[in-house]
């Protein structure tokens, strides 16, 4: 194995295992504070963790799930973003079963997207920061199954609020 590919290795190994101990301090403090404070016993717990690499070869570690130290009692749903730079498309998907279309609101700025829905006794809560800045008007969002896909186009790059002056 050539030196490089090892020191990829390693930095990928770290960058895990840094998220593993933060994964264990967070449930250390749950156990510490008690689950049965923030949550019934009749109300299912719901937590786990999504694993993969991004095109970097960076490990992209995402938690979803009930947040055990936050008492709003939202969960945040799992989602995936999806840049096809030649469509010029970004695709959020959000993963987000009990609801209706109906209950679902979604706000956007050029680099964030904020989607919440509830319905009893189901609460959802993302604030997720996007991997391109997009046309926040120009999104279109469908739900079914659960399932929430909001396109939106790319921010258009070649101008920059510059123009060019003529000079008479």
């Amino acid at each position: 194995m050539s030196e490089d590919r090892r020191k990829n290795l390693k930095d990928m190994l770290d960058e895990l295992d840094k998220y593993f101990e933060e994964f264990e301090k967070d449930v250390q403090d749950v156990v510490r504070s008690g689950i049965s404070a923030v949550h019934s016993q009749t109300e299912p717990y719901v937590a786990g963790f999504s694993f993969s690499f991004g095109p970097e070869g960076r490990p992209n570690v995402q938690f979803f799930g009930d947040s055990p130290l936050h008492h709003d009692g939202f969960r945040s749903p799992m989602n995936e973003q999806v840049l096809d730079e030649k469509k010029g498309l970004l695709k959020l998907v959000l993963d987000m079963p009990g609801v209706e279309k109906s209950d679902i609101e979604v706000e956007a700025t050029e680099d964030k997207a904020v989607v919440t829905a509830e319905r009893s006794p189901r609460k959802y809560k993302a604030d997720i920061s996007l991997k391109a800045q997009v046309q926040p008007d120009s999104g279109k969002a469908e739900f079914n199954n659960g399932v929430l896909e909001i396109s939106f186009s790319l921010r258009d790059k070649t101008n920059k609020g510059y123009r060019r002056v003529n000079i008479v």
